[in-house]
């Protein structure tokens, strides 16, 4: 048998209280730190405030060190360079001069370098020697874009001439254009001084090679016997 709640209050011989006679359930109130005392909440968030704060400010610190530090480096970089105000010739020695400077060369258009009459014809007197050398250097932007054109200059720049310097970079490329055009004109006076000889002995039989011309055919011919030269000789150049 099931047992309700007002069955046990009549067994107890009380009257069983109405909803508002309930007892009310009482609820512990929460601890009040004392006045004028902080929780350990409020505690905790002002101390992470403080630490964001002295953090800001050492990084304000910091960064306001190194402008001073760049600031002053980039005044003794102007300082150095002597640069002055085109307007009153005043030194240029912070960053707000430098700028008005700037913008000064800006509004007007840079000075056209003047001419030196000289220097030109100094230019155009080695241009036609190195042309020489060289027929295909025609001007100075020829010089700075040859194969060379490193060489060349450091060369000209240690104080030598461009024709110098030309001559200079390409030593091996001349040294052996020149051993050709002597040979060259070796065997050329040689066959015209055959030819003269041709011409006198020509009709009178075999001619004896001369001592000159023997050296120049073993000159270019080492290994080839004196009988081979004469023969050479009578055939072609000493008539018969």
């Amino acid at each position: 048998m099931e047992v309700n709640e007002q069955q046990v209050y009549e067994a107890l011989g009380v009257e069983q209280p109405t909803q508002e006679q309930a007892p009310q359930e009482t609820q512990q109130p929460q601890a009040q730190p004392p006045q004028g005392e902080m929780s350990l909440e409020q505690r905790r968030e002002n101390a992470a405030r403080r630490r964001r704060a002295e953090t800001r400010a050492a990084i304000q610190e910091a960064v306001e060190a190194e402008r001073t530090h760049t600031r002053r480096d980039v005044e003794q970089v102007l300082r150095d360079a002597a640069l002055r105000s085109p307007v009153d010739g005043t030194p240029i020695t912070n960053l707000e001069q430098y700028r008005a400077f700037k913008q000064a060369q800006q509004a007007k258009p840079a000075p056209r370098p003047q001419a030196n009459p000289a220097m030109e014809a100094q230019v155009a007197a080695e241009l036609a020697q190195i042309r020489q050398l060289n027929p295909n250097i025609r001007s100075v932007g020829d010089l700075l874009t040859m194969p060379r054109a490193k060489e060349f200059y450091q060369l000209v720049k240690r104080g030598n001439s461009f024709v110098d310097a030309y001559k200079l970079a390409h030593y091996d490329q001349l040294t052996q254009q020149a051993a050709a055009a002597a040979r060259q004109q070796a065997q050329n006076l040689a066959r015209s001084k055959g030819h003269l000889i041709a011409a006198a002995q020509r009709g009178k039989g075999a001619a004896t090679v001369p001592a000159p011309e023997m050296d120049l055919f073993r000159a270019f011919n080492p290994q080839a016997s004196e009988a081979a030269i004469q023969a050479y000789y009578n055939k072609y150049q000493g008539g018969k």
